[in-house]
């Protein structure tokens, strides 16, 4: 569990203002926990109106339509001049370059805070990079795991910019789902069933499961079953494939799509490129075995052979082996889950990440005030 650092008494409270497009359930709890904090007051500048339980905290109403649009600035900017704080957090591109801009000329200009979720390099010949990421006047950016800020770093970010911040599951965001709703969809209620919650776009890799699936059909009698919209034509073809014999089930997105990991025997993650993916934590949180492919923070989220098995990336063979391994063994196979579940409660909980990121923000203005101490003497 991460412990939040209590900060010495003083006379003030640190000021932090989140601009966000719209907030998912997840970040609605992470705000509250923010927000309870004795020395913390939040403020959310959002485009869309904030749910009832934070609508307390809700700034101006902002879209930014685009990385340069004039009009958002200067309603962020005028919100500054009165409302002036310590931390202004960014969570996306267009918010990140908007943020800035609004910050010059400014008198009292706060700590500037982005965010980046995926693993990939930056290229320097992207204007819109100029606006974010090496804009200098964002004295941090948040990386949603390891191999997001090593790929920053790799870019030339400089590494004092840079820190991961783990985010979390609240699992009592998740519809749980009765074993008997598989019925609905042909599936015996008592089926091995291993499956993913993705949109299956080819980056998810789930062709690469199905590729499997068509390898163990002669094997072992299982049911695939995959939740979310199917965006890559190969995981259609490949869910038709007779020697499935039909037990490739993709029944497309469903509200609190992560409540059907519960249903699942194995949860699999074959992705070819992922940041920290949320529907691994979700199945983790229900006590499901993963097997995760080892691309970007699936290995931060899953200990190889301790919570689960991480595979090569690209290699339906591998997947096939460890879908056989846990089939043979379920011993292990409830090892690896009651890890899984405990790792999710004890590090990837909202709780956890909600004191990871107050922790952050404690240190940025605890190094800010440090700076500025040294200038004064």
């Amino acid at each position: 569990m991460v412990q939040i650092s209590r900060p010495n008494l003083r006379a003030w409270m640190m000021r932090v203002l989140w601009v966000f497009g719209t907030l998912s359930p997840q970040m609605v709890g992470l705000a509250t926990l923010v927000e309870s904090q004795s020395d913390i007051e939040l403020r959310i500048i959002s485009g869309t109106p904030l749910p009832a339980e934070i609508s307390r905290l809700a700034g101006p109403r902002v879209s930014c339509r685009n990385k340069i649009d004039f009009r958002a600035q200067q309603q962020i900017r005028e919100y500054l001049k009165s409302e002036p704080c310590d931390v202004a957090h960014a969570y996306s591109g267009r918010n990140m370059a908007n943020l800035a801009g609004a910050c010059w000329g400014l008198r009292q200009t706060p700590q500037l805070i982005g965010y980046r979720g995926i693993v990939d390099r930056l290229s320097r010949l992207d204007v819109g990079t100029w606006l974010t990421f090496w804009n200098r006047r964002f004295d941090r950016i948040h990386c949603v795991c390891r191999a997001t800020q090593a790929a920053l770093a790799d870019s030339g970010i400089p590494a004092a910019k840079l820190a991961t911040v783990w985010e979390g599951c609240n699992p009592q965001l998740l519809i749980a789902r009765p074993r008997e709703l598989l019925a609905e969809f042909g599936i015996p209620a008592d089926a091995f069933v291993i499956g993913t919650v993705a949109n299956a776009r080819p980056v998810k890799g789930i062709d690469i499961m199905l590729r499997s699936a068509i390898e163990l059909s002669s094997e072992i009698e299982i049911y695939w079953l995959v939740v979310g919209s199917i965006i890559d034509p190969q995981v259609a073809r490949l869910a038709r494939d007779p020697r499935l014999k039909g037990r490739a089930k993709l029944i497309g997105p469903q509200v609190s799509g992560g409540g059907f990991c519960g249903l699942m025997d194995i949860y699999v993650a074959p992705s070819r490129k992922e940041g920290l993916s949320m529907g691994i934590m979700e199945a983790m949180s229900q006590g499901v075995c993963p097997i995760v492919s080892n691309v970007g923070g699936n290995p931060e989220l899953i200990r190889h052979e301790v919570d689960g098995i991480v595979i090569p990336a690209e290699d339906p063979q591998a997947l096939s082996q460890a879908v056989r391994e846990l089939w043979l063994n379920p011993d292990t196979r409830a090892r690896y889950a009651d890890s899984a579940q405990r790792r999710a409660s004890e590090v990837f909980s909202i709780e956890a990440w909600g004191a990871r990121l107050i922790n952050s923000y404690r240190e940025l203005v605890g190094q800010s005030a440090r700076n500025a101490n040294k200038r004064v003497a």
